[in-house]
């Protein structure tokens, strides 16, 4: 039941509403970087949509309360459909790829009556091409943050945390990002104690059991999900790494993802400096007029004694300028753009209004710019 259809905006046939399609398209770069490709983002692009249309369709919210997103009684899970939350593969399947197989992915959560639930967070799906010019591939897919609980229990939880592999520490990570890759039905493990349940056991059984090197993986997610896809393509690059042809990943609005206390900034370095060596075919795609990917700050508070240092795992001009991170050749793996979505007012859906929006704002740009570099 997918809701990123590209027309005026109206009822769709299943009963959802559709995001308009922009009155004034952003500018579309002149170049990509080497190595990105512009139709392979827009399938990933189409991967985000479905796993947060997958959330839609199967979790009810509470009402958002628009003075206050993150209060106690705003945007809460409220129920939770049965499994299977298979997501819709249509519009993916309809760029040339036929659907062999899909896990669906989960999370534990809090609802509105203070009880832990599982719902979905996203997908592994394995899709055969339908043509000659395309490979097969994994994807991975997170979905963005949808709820007042990852809002204010994930989202800005940056107490850094320890990402470890299974041979030793990759870095310092935001906190909140860690919790929410690695807590399971009992609680929160981590990458060697893989706790029941978690992202992190659900990504090490996948993988363990579906070796292929024949193929590669591509892992992806807006917002939230970026954020998760940052830290599931590190993990699987590092413990994984001869058993795939190749990991990539693409983010959409991705917040900064590597965090540690300004006391000690190793952490970050170590993060980056390790993440760019194990998933060099990365690539961050963001809105300039979307909030989203500055957050949280690359230093606060900006003063001391108590501070934090965040930095994206590449191309990051203001961790760069204040010396938090250095330049690196995966500098130039950003594909920007501006588009105001000032068409999409307090009128439409949630899901299509503001400059974060994934099918408003991002994946109509990707399909531009996949028709651009065809």
């Amino acid at each position: 039941m997918s809701t990123t259809a590209y027309a005026p905006s109206s009822l769709s046939s299943k009963g959802k509403a559709t995001c308009q399609v922009s009155t004034n398209p952003p500018a579309l770069p002149q170049s990509v970087p080497a190595g990105f490709d512009a139709q392979l983002a827009y399938v990933l692009g189409l991967c985000c949509n479905a796993a947060n249309d997958q959330y839609s369709d199967y979790v009810t919210n509470t009402p958002a309360d628009p003075k206050n997103l993150l209060g106690p009684k705003s945007w809460q899970i409220q129920s939770v459909a049965p499994t299977p939350w298979d997501p819709d593969f249509s519009q993916i399947v309809a760029q040339g790829y036929t659907l062999k197989s899909h896990t669906n992915l989960s999370v534990y959560e809090t609802d509105i009556n203070g009880n832990s639930v599982q719902i979905p967070a996203g997908f592994i799906a394995q899709l055969e091409p339908t043509g000659t010019k395309k490979s097969s591939i994994i994807v991975v897919a997170f979905h963005g943050t949808q709820n007042s609980y990852e809002g204010g229990k994930i989202d800005i939880d940056v107490i850094p945390a320890t990402f470890g592999g299974l041979l030793g520490n990759l870095g310092s990570v935001h906190g909140g990002f860690y919790k929410q890759y690695t807590t399971g039905s009992n609680g929160q493990g981590n990458l060697i104690d893989r706790v029941d349940g978690s992202l992190a056991q659900q990504i090490y059984q996948y993988f363990k059991e579906n070796e292929d090197p024949t193929i590669s993986v591509k892992v992806t997610g807006h917002s939230l999900g970026g954020a998760l896809a940052t830290l599931c393509a590190l993990d699987i690059a590092f413990n994984f790494e001869s058993k795939f042809d190749a990991i990539s990943m693409y983010s959409l609005a991705s917040p900064r993802v590597a965090d540690s206390w300004a006391s000690d900034p190793s952490g970050v370095s170590t993060l980056v400096s390790n993440y760019q060596e194990y998933v060099p075919d990365s690539y961050r795609i963001v809105n300039t007029l979307d909030s989203v990917p500055g957050r949280p700050s690359a230093l606060t508070p900006p003063w001391p004694p108590v501070q934090n240092y965040c930095a994206h795992v590449f191309a990051d001009d203001v961790a760069i300028q204040l010396g938090i991170v250095n330049p690196s050749a995966l500098y130039k793996n950003l594909i920007s753009f501006s588009d105001a979505n000032s068409q999409n007012g307090t009128d439409s859906p949630p899901e299509c209004q503001g400059a974060h929006s994934c099918p408003a704002v991002y994946v109509p740009f990707l399909k531009r710019l996949a028709a651009q570099f065809a």
